[in-house]
């Protein structure tokens, strides 16, 4: 499962990105740039990482997160 989302400024971004590292998820994320803002996907293979992925972004403030089944497609 593929979990997203758009945050609101580089220091959010930055944020996350930290506590991704610190979670041993550093290969599992990737930025890419839509206009001015910044999609950040991750890649989750458990339900252990799913949680652990949307309590950071939920700890650092976001609240639009978009979960992706790959299987679905």
């Amino acid at each position: 499962m593929i979990i997203s989302c758009f945050p609101g400024n580089e220091t959010q971004l930055r944020t996350i990105v930290e506590r991704l590292k610190q979670e041993g998820l550093t290969n599992q994320y990737n930025e890419q740039a839509h206009g001015e803002a910044i999609l950040l996907s991750v890649h989750t293979r458990t339900l252990e990482e799913r949680e652990k992925v949307t309590g950071i972004l939920e700890d650092a403030g976001i609240w639009e997160i978009r979960h992706i089944d790959e299987s679905a497609a």
